[in-house]
């Protein structure tokens, strides 16, 4: 799995045509290497990835010219997907600003997914810039706790006088089963990282061990984290097993299933840099 994604460049190109030996050369200007055998992989790849993603994938694979092509209008389940694929690589926008509003974004495609899993669900946003939880952190956190049946037990002094954070909980949801005992029930926390570095440690901000002694749950809430990345082999299994927790993992492919043929993207609400990005055309050289 190539660390920058080479498609992501297929859409920058002025005839949206990438070869081989552009996919080469742009691993090398990045630092790595890609030998004969590896550029094979990445092919191999790329055509399991469009066989998964079917209409949704933006891209087409010539195997026999080793081109990727791409055509100059995207439909709407293709714009879905680049929209996740820039999400993805949050490196290239130069903006700090740019890439808050692009993970603010995805957090709130993450959130429309979740709520395709639990329709029955109370689902909410509880990250530090999009919330429905007001106040300082540990009460927010202690309103979020009584909303998942747990015991809070949080106080002024559970946090840092000037933690203002989100405890590392992007996304609350739970089903309340009935009108009079609110303990005991189905819940979840879910956590989205874009960072392809930092999502496999960011896995354990919402589990139990880190959270529990403050919130004292009457039943253990389900751990999600939520990524951008398609974190696949050419299989379709977890590229690492070793980087997965006891965690519900939603990867590109899966959200990307759950909201596809939908109006995600008019819910979510892209910003101005995702259709920036769809119509810059890199110079020719």
């Amino acid at each position: 799995m190539l660390k920058i994604e080479t498609p992501r460049e297929c859409l920058l190109t002025p005839d949206r045509i990438i070869g081989s030996d552009s996919i080469a050369d742009h691993v090398r200007d990045n630092g790595g290497n890609l030998s004969s055998e590896e550029l094979e992989d990445c092919f191999s790849h790329l055509r399991w990835r469009s066989a998964a993603f079917g209409e949704s994938y933006p891209f087409s694979i010539n195997s026999s010219r080793n081109i990727i092509e791409s055509p100059q209008s995207l439909e709407v389940d293709q714009n879905l997907y680049a929209f996740i694929l820039l999400c993805a690589n949050l490196p290239t926008v130069r903006s700090q600003s740019d890439r808050m509003l692009l993970t603010d974004a995805f957090e709130r495609l993450c959130l429309f997914a979740l709520k395709k899993i639990w329709p029955a669900a109370q689902t909410k946003p509880f990250g530090k810039n999009e919330t429905e939880y007001a106040g300082k952190k540990w009460e927010r956190i202690n309103k979020l706790g009584q909303d998942i049946g747990a015991r809070p037990q949080l106080s002024p002094k559970s946090y840092r006088s000037k933690d203002s954070g989100d405890g590392g909980i992007d996304i609350v949801s739970w089903i309340p089963l009935d009108d009079y005992e609110q303990e005991n029930i189905p819940s979840s926390l879910s956590q989205c990282a874009c960072s392809r570095e930092d999502w496999v440690s960011k896995q354990a901000e919402v589990s139990g061990d880190r959270l529990k002694k403050l919130l004292v749950p009457t039943h253990p809430w389900m751990q999600v984290i939520c990524i951008p990345i398609c974190f696949r082999n050419n299989q379709g299994r977890w590229a690492f097993d070793g980087d997965v927790a006891s965690t519900i993992l939603l990867d590109r492919l899966r959200i990307l299933r759950l909201t596809k043929e939908s109006n995600a993207m008019q819910t979510v609400g892209t910003p101005k840099i995702f259709s920036d990005f769809l119509s810059a055309r890199l110079d020719l050289v």
